[in-house]
């Protein structure tokens, strides 16, 4: 078997990447080092990630592969990650102004944690419901806690009255 040079190896890579009908190599990006392709850049889907990986597979030459390809979904209405936090924290100051600074959502992928302390539980709920209305959230999971401070939510104590109505 003879060797390819890197740079060959590179051509073949993207070729292939441009003639597969299953892959957008829009955003991919390939480096050659010793025979190693590294992907990298971003995919629309898992689908787009791993068939761009089962391309280089095809090419001669090719002794290994890094995937380095991020997923970041591009279609119309998806908001980025980094929006939903910022949009997120602005719906939770909006609904509860009061404290809205114990309150962290994390997002990761659309789908967003809440994470903090509040005193009463309609906080939490509040706090869920504002982030629900969010463009771009595909899922809330609410790990707000009650403070410690908080008092009991059980009904006050029955008394007992004696049968001479004492």
């Amino acid at each position: 078997m003879i060797a390819r040079s890197d740079s060959d190896i590179k051509q073949g890579v993207e070729a292939e990447l441009n003639c597969c009908p299953d892959v957008d190599e829009t955003h991919i990006v390939v480096n050659v080092a010793r025979g190693t392709v590294t992907l990298s850049g971003y995919a629309r889907n898992l689908f787009h990630k791993f068939g761009a990986e089962d391309v280089v597979r095809r090419v001669a030459g090719v002794l290994g592969i890094i995937n380095d390809i991020q997923v970041q979904p591009t279609y119309p209405g998806y908001v980025q990650d980094s929006e939903i936090e910022r949009l997120a924290v602005a719906a939770i100051k909006g609904q509860l102004p009061l404290c809205w600074e114990h309150i962290r959502p994390v997002v990761h992928l659309g789908k967003v944690t809440l994470q903090g302390a509040v005193e009463w539980i309609h906080q939490r709920e509040e706090a869920e419901d504002a982030v629900r209305k969010v463009p771009g959230v595909i899922a809330v999971a609410n790990a707000i806690t009650l403070a410690k401070s908080a008092p009991a939510l059980a009904p006050p104590p029955i008394q007992q009255r004696l049968p001479d109505g004492s």
